[in-house]
């Protein structure tokens, strides 16, 4: 039974992923899910046996190198009727279905491949369940040209919201292209074009939808959006302004990552690099280029050629897909790696596609810290200053 509910609840996370975002829910911000076990040191001599409480199970990782040796660490949170926290790892029991015994370490790993689900026990008390996915294929990162380094350079995100029947979209496609031939301009962001106008579109996308329903779009096409906020422009003049002035000269956090393809499966391995001392979360996005899909409206042929357009968003609910995964705490001058696994859709035409991956500051707020291009098979490193 308890597998059950879980899977039924797996399910209704994929879904709200992958369609419709509840208009009364606009800004995912809004109800995000809680982001791990406290930073807070516990006194490593209390003693936790009599607390009573709910416990929650947490995994650092979701998605590991099946090589016996790359772990997820898992560790267990009571809280109890004060709602203070109290790391109870050492006195549960943590089992995966389909196993008798328990685990003989809170470091879970594994040489075979598989999903496995995860869950604790203390006494009579059952935890959540979490899922823990072993996967071969992970690429190697490329290597660090200067390890002592944390000066990165930093760009910003253009979301552009459009589609193929939206008539006075070419007006912002014409904005963008000569902000991508301007020097002053063309280095200091990243765009990607979120087709949600409408479904008849080649290069529409639930994924785009999603997105734009997020970044509280309502009809008003063509709109540009930045950072992940809904701040929005549409004006020439007025999008320059605010790109020179949310620009930082330079990031806080760096991004290195690898990506290759085998058998249709997308393995994705991700390092962030941090200057100082901040939590993050990790979002993988799918962009295609060179999607025919006649525009209307069009002034020119190029306008019926569209690129950098979202396909995916990886994550099981909206708040993963859009702000990234939990990565949890980076200290200054460290750095922390995830995994992205998921399937190459076979309507993505793959040899023009590309990777999204943003860095988002998750202390107080949910803000854009930087983010880059990768080759769907390829690499890109750390861009120093």
């Amino acid at each position: 039974m308890k597998k059950l509910i879980f899977l039924a609840l797996a399910a209704l996370m994929m879904n709200a992923c992958q369609g419709t975002v509840d208009p009364d829910q606009e800004n995912p911000k809004d109800n995000t899910e809680q982001e791990g076990p406290s930073d807070d040191k516990q006194d490593p001599n209390e003693d936790t046996s009599d607390l009573e409480g709910a416990i929650t199970l947490y995994a650092e990782r979701d998605v590991i190198k099946a090589d016996g040796a790359y772990s997820s660490k898992l560790s267990v949170i009571l809280l109890d009727r004060h709602g203070e926290q109290h790391d109870v790892t050492e006195d549960v029991e943590i089992y995966y279905e389909g196993s008798d015994a328990p685990l003989t370490s809170s470091d879970f790993k594994t040489d075979k491949e598989g999903e496995y689900v995860l869950y604790a026990m203390r006494g009579f008390d059952i935890s959540n369940s979490v899922t823990v996915k072993a996967v071969n294929g992970v690429p190697d990162l490329p290597a660090d040209s200067d390890e002592d380094k944390a000066d990165f350079a930093h760009r910003m995100l253009l979301l552009q919201h459009t589609g193929n029947e939206c008539p006075n979209c070419p007006r912002l496609m014409d904005v963008l292209k000569r902000l991508s031939e301007n020097e002053t301009y063309k280095d200091l962001y990243y765009h990607v074009a979120s087709h949600s106008y409408n479904e008849s579109d080649a290069a529409y996308s639930s994924a785009a939808q999603t997105l734009s329903k997020a970044m509280n779009l309502t009809r008003n096409y063509p709109m540009l959006t930045y950072n992940l906020t809904t701040e929005d422009g549409f004006n020439e003049d007025e999008i320059k302004e605010t790109i020179l002035a949310l620009h930082k000269d330079k990031a806080e956090v760096g991004i290195a990552a690898s990506s290759a393809v085998e058998g249709g499966k997308v393995r994705v391995n991700i390092n962030i690099k941090s200057a100082v001392d901040s939590k993050y979360r990790v979002a993988v996005w799918v962009l295609e280029d060179n999607i025919h899909s006649p525009q209307s409206g069009a002034n020119a042929s190029w306008q019926n050629m569209h690129s950098n357009c979202l396909r995916y968003m990886y994550g099981n609910e909206k708040t993963e897909c859009i702000y990234g995964k939990t990565l949890g705490l980076v200290k200054a001058g460290e750095s922390k790696d995830m995994i992205a696994a998921f399937d190459l859709d076979p309507e993505w035409v793959s040899e023009n596609c590309k990777l999204m991956i943003i860095a988002v500051s998750a202390n107080a707020d949910y803000s854009l810290a930087n983010c880059t291009y990768c080759p769907i098979e390829g690499s890109v490193s750390y861009d120093y200053l």
